[in-house]
């Protein structure tokens, strides 16, 4: 307890009183934190700008005992994506993405995989507008295997045989992959090309992985996308708030 200096990824701001803040921030050292930033709605304060989604800071915080909420004392903008307000496209995947670590980063436990990955997807978002919907999918599927959901795409879960460079396999209630003899050629067909790009995000970073995934079919990037979302909604037993439909 007392005084905690660390980096941190705003994820989301909500108001407080008349003048206040509430911050929730991913912290590097100290996981998901919910912060009181005292006179953040006046104009003339000591955040200014620091605040915004998806800016990283260097902040300092004070905590007590049993209490859920700290309280933000300074925030120093370390890195921010300001030019990405204009673009809308951008603007609601990064708060998809907030809205997804909120549901699966525990509070005040750190993982600094899951700080590094988000960083990171921000990073690669503020490069490469243009492929944010490659970059989401990454994002999504690193969630899901740093959660301990994502299953093995190598071989059938139910015969264990594993799956060849021609063959697809098809998907069961939860998103558990099959081969054609043990689904009998039932259930959400996910395609070698969308297989592929699954198991290239454990290889790859988001940037490289987006530039790689350019040349993708459509009925590929629809499946990719059906399986997230299938995998999301069965774990948080409700549709992700911003989930959007493949482009």
């Amino acid at each position: 307890m007392g005084l905690v200096d660390t980096e941190a990824l705003v994820l989301r701001t909500y108001n407080l009183a008349e003048a206040d803040k509430i911050v929730v921030c991913l912290c590097r050292t100290s996981g998901m934190v919910r912060a009181v930033a005292r006179g953040a709605r006046r104009l003339r304060n000591r955040f200014g700008a620091a605040l915004e989604p998806f800016t990283i800071l260097r902040i300092t915080y004070y905590e007590k005992e049993n209490r859920d909420l700290v309280s933000l004392s300074h925030a120093e903008i370390l890195k921010s994506h300001f030019n990405l307000s204009q673009n809308e496209d951008v603007v609601a995947s990064l708060a998809y993405l907030g809205e997804l670590l909120i549901e699966f980063a525990p509070p005040h436990e750190p993982n600094e995989v899951l700080y590094r990955m988000a960083v990171a997807c921000a990073d690669a978002m503020a490069g490469l507008p243009q492929e944010t919907e490659s970059i989401t999918r990454y994002f999504e599927i690193w969630i899901l295997k740093l959660g301990g959901f994502f299953p093995d795409l190598k071989q059938c879960a139910e015969c264990g045989t594993g799956f060849d460079q021609q063959e697809g396999a098809y998907l069961n209630a939860e998103a558990r992959p099959r081969c054609r003899r043990c689904s009998r050629g039932t259930g959400a067909p996910l395609s070698n090309e969308a297989r592929e790009r699954l198991l290239a995000t454990q290889k790859l970073g988001p940037a490289d992985y987006a530039s790689s995934s350019r040349g993708l079919q459509p009925v590929a990037k629809a499946q990719l996308a059906n399986f997230t979302e299938q995998m999301l909604t069965g774990i948080l037993s409700h549709r992700p708030r911003g989930l959007s439909a493949p482009q």
